[in-house]
């Protein structure tokens, strides 16, 4: 859609990070220009960091905080830049307001959009980071009229230390969704759960959230393909595999984050990194399929590899998968389950046609 943009930046020869936030800040403002658009319309900003706790610090000097834009610094090896990479997305004609700290209301169309960070308060273990986090998060959602099982259509949880910190994490996460009405009987929220530290090192969950008011329920789908993948819930975790939004000019898919997984639950082709890539973009086809979308309709893609020396590997068969344009970021990022090589969370985005008022 020419009013919406989703862009990757690289700047895989920087010496220093210094260089390479000097380098993605104006490839995005070259970016912008050649698509009409301008630095007010970006919604969001992810920095991909290879050394989170020193390189915030350089990119929010070098690159000020613009007001009406989210900005999010995770601590992940980028496997397709020098230091820094960078996960943009604007929105052209969008009105956009602060929304307390590191949060971002955007009204648009008929609907307002709401994007929050939450990091917990004080060290602890991650059940309990997760319970403060939360905690929070539903009395922020609540503050501006949402819910969490109303409203929220997607998040991001990242964990440090995710083979040791992610159980933890899921035990609060269930009994915090079944008080909110989240259940394998209702439905979930889409979501990934990944390896990414967060700019303070006591910090061991980080979670990121997008809300919408204004849909209504028809509007929302969940699709899961259950000839390809199995319910989460078979194996203890409560997220769905994708989640669909019809407005009245584009449907949008939140694909949440997918691997090399079958029908009942289990890891398919343990050890091998280009066939679970193969497995986890069939998956990624089922869903889009379920919702009437194809792959042709990804916009932005990211890759998290728990073994940063396979990227070689999957370069060449992953960009074949994916069509021309859709932005792409590779990065180095473990699993929930350590046979797990590849994952990938993504966004697709085509035309639709409903009396519903539009998304912008």
């Amino acid at each position: 859609m020419t009013d919406e943009l989703y862009m990757a930046l690289h700047a895989p020869d920087a010496i220093s990070a210094e260089e390479s936030v000097g380098s993605l800040r104006a490839q995005l403002r070259l970016a912008l220009r050649e698509r009409g658009f301008d630095e007010g319309d970006v919604v969001l900003l992810r920095f991909f960091c290879s050394d989170v706790y020193n390189q915030a610090p350089v990119i929010d000097r070098l690159w000020p905080c613009a007001e009406g834009c989210q900005r999010i610094h995770i601590g992940q090896q980028p496997l397709d830049s020098a230091y820094v990479s960078v996960q943009a997305y604007a929105l052209r004609g969008a009105q956009k307001s602060a929304a307390g700290p590191g949060g971002l209301a955007v009204r648009h169309g008929g609907y307002s959009s709401l994007w929050l960070l939450a990091y917990p308060a004080a060290p602890g273990s991650a059940e309990a980071q997760t319970d403060d986090i939360l905690t929070g998060l539903s009395a922020r959602l609540a503050r501006e009229g949402m819910s969490l099982a109303g409203n929220t259509l997607r998040t991001w949880y990242y964990l440090r230390d995710i083979d040791n910190t992610y159980a933890g994490m899921i035990k609060s996460r269930v009994r915090h969704y079944e008080a909110a009405g989240l259940t394998p009987a209702t439905h979930f929220i889409a979501s990934t759960g990944i390896e990414g530290r967060s700019p303070d090192p006591h910090a061991l969950v980080a979670l990121q959230a997008h809300a919408i008011a204004g849909l209504a329920p028809g509007q929302v789908r969940y699709l899961r393909a259950p000839g390809h993948l199995s319910p989460t819930s078979l194996y203890g975790v409560n997220f769905e595999r994708a989640t669909l939004v019809a407005y009245g000019d584009r449907r949008h898919c939140h694909i949440s984050g997918t691997a090399s997984i079958d029908a009942e639950g289990r890891v398919l082709h343990k050890g091998d990194v280009t066939r679970q890539l193969e497995r986890t973009l069939e998956n990624m086809a089922a869903l889009l399929a379920e919702g009437g979308m194809r792959m042709a309709d990804l916009a932005a893609a990211t890759v998290y590899l728990r073994d940063g020396a396979d990227a070689p590997r999957i370069a060449a068969p992953l960009f074949k998968a994916l069509p021309d344009g859709c932005a792409v970021n590779i990065n180095q990022g473990a699993v929930c389950r350590p046979d797990w090589l590849v994952e990938i969370e993504a966004e697709a985005v085509c035309p639709h046609s409903a009396p519903l008022p539009r998304f912008i």
